[in-house]
């Protein structure tokens, strides 16, 4: 998938693809001394991290949904989320550098993001509607992370990769949750994990 397909598939305007190219630009620049995204992924930053990120919209019907993105890295998915029009997205990192360059992203595109320099656990901006995650962390932990910030409506939706089956299984001895699986279409072997209803299972359970 290149530039164009993404541009087509996600019907992206002429001012939101303006705004993406200018990520992709400032992405190219600050991995230059210090790595925001792996090296070997930039060559097809469009599909890898673009068009990764922008999927989740197909999940997210409300534009004014509360949408935390935890372990926001390089601004990804909370940037190209925001792009398209979410206005309401907080991107939390505890890595100063990372939310440095998230929060010179946000003031260059004129965006309405937030961001929280902050570790996941120490958080407190009340609940989430949506909790987005790439790349963070096992999905055991994920959930634990996500608990700390949703009600009962609230979906979590994490992109994931091809053992995303064995996280399921090790997540369901310590969580109870419901769950469904979605093909990414970025990434042959990645999907989409929805999550709803997450609850800690108890010693006896």
């Amino acid at each position: 998938m290149n530039k164009g397909d993404v541009i087509n598939k996600f019907e992206l305007t002429k001012t939101q693809t303006n705004k993406i190219e200018r990520f992709v630009l400032e992405i190219f620049e600050f991995n230059k001394h210090t790595n925001i995204i792996g090296k070997s992924t930039l060559e097809n930053i469009w599909e890898r991290h673009i068009a990764d990120s922008l999927q989740l919209s197909f999940f997210i019907p409300q534009k004014k949904s509360k949408v935390f993105d935890l372990g926001t890295g390089g601004g990804l998915p909370g940037i190209p989320l925001s792009v398209l029009g979410y206005d309401n997205v907080f991107m939390i990192d505890s890595v100063g550098k990372k939310i440095d360059f998230v929060r010179n992203i946000i003031k260059l595109l004129s965006l309405s993001a937030k961001t929280q320099k902050k570790r996941i656990e120490k958080l407190d901006i009340g609940k989430a509607d949506l909790i987005v995650s790439r790349a963070l962390a096992p999905l055991n932990k994920l959930l634990s992370y996500s608990l700390l910030h949703s009600n009962k409506n609230t979906t979590s939706l994490f992109l994931k990769g091809r053992n995303v089956y064995n996280e399921i299984e090790m997540a369901k001895k310590n969580f109870y949750f419901n769950f469904e699986t979605f093909k990414s279409i970025s990434s042959e072997e990645g999907c989409i994990l929805k999550i709803k209803n997450i609850k800690t299972k108890r010693k006896d359970d």
